[in-house]
C-alpha cells in the first residue's frame, strides 16, 4: 500500500537535489568551509526519515532493515572518510578534498530513490517496496554522515595548509 502523491514526495525530491547540489563542490575538489561538510548528510538524513515515515505497514523488520542499512552505510562511509586525502586551512576553517565520485554517486542514488518514491506515489502502485526505498536512503544517508564526520575529525588533526577558495594548490615539486 502506498499513499497518493503528496507534499512529502515533493519534499524528498527537493531534499535529494539539495544534497546533490551541496556535495558537488566537495566532489570536484573545491575549497569549502568546514561546517559545509555537514550539509549533504543533513539533507540525506531528513530524506531518509521522511521516506521511513512514508512506510504505512511498518513492522519491526522494516525498522530493523532501515537501521541496519544505515549502520552498514555508516561503516563504509567511515572507512572512506578516513582514507580520503584532506587539506585544511585552520585560519579560515577551509577544507579541500581530492576530487572523487563517491559523494556524487551517493547523492545521485538518493535522487533516484526519491524519484522512485515520487513515481510510485503518482502511480499509486509501488515500483519498489516503500520499506526498501527507505532502507536504501538510510544506507546512503549513513554513508554520507559517517564520511563527513571522519573527514571533519581528520581535518582537525591534519597539518595547516594555506587555501584560498576557487584556487588549486600547485605542487612545484611534482
Amino acid at each position: 500500500m502506498i499513499a497518493p502523491l503528496s507534499l512529502s514526495n515533493v519534499l524528498t525530491v527537493m531534499l535529494a537535489i539539495a544534497c546533490l547540489h551541496t556535495i558537488a563542490p566537495q566532489s570536484r575538489g573545491g575549497v569549502v568551509k568546514l561546517w559545509r561538510l555537514a550539509l549533504p548528510p543533513c539533507f540525506a538524513a531528513v530524506e531518509a526519515l521522511v521516506l521511513l515515515a512514508g512506510v504505512f505497514d511498518a513492522t519491526f523488520g522494516h525498522d530493523a532493515e532501515w537501521v541496519i542499512a544505515a549502520l552498514i552505510g555508516a561503516l563504509l562511509g567511515r572507512m572512506r572518510g578516513w582514507s580520503m586525502p584532506v587539506e585544511i586551512d585552520r585560519m579560515w576553517e577551509l577544507v579541500r578534498l581530492r576530487p572523487s565520485f563517491d559523494g556524487n554517486l551517493a547523492a545521485c542514488a538518493l535522487v533516484g530513490l526519491s524519484l522512485i518514491d515520487f513515481t510510485s506515489a503518482t502511480l499509486e502502485d509501488p515500483i519498489i517496496a516503500c520499506d526498501h526505498v527507505a532502507a536504501g536512503a538510510s544506507f546512503f544517508a549513513g554513508y554520507l554522515a559517517a564520511r563527513a564526520v571522519a573527514i571533519a575529525v581528520r581535518a582537525m588533526r591534519a597539518p595547516h595548509v594555506e587555501l584560498q577558495p576557487g584556487r588549486r594548490r600547485v605542487d612545484l615539486n611534482a
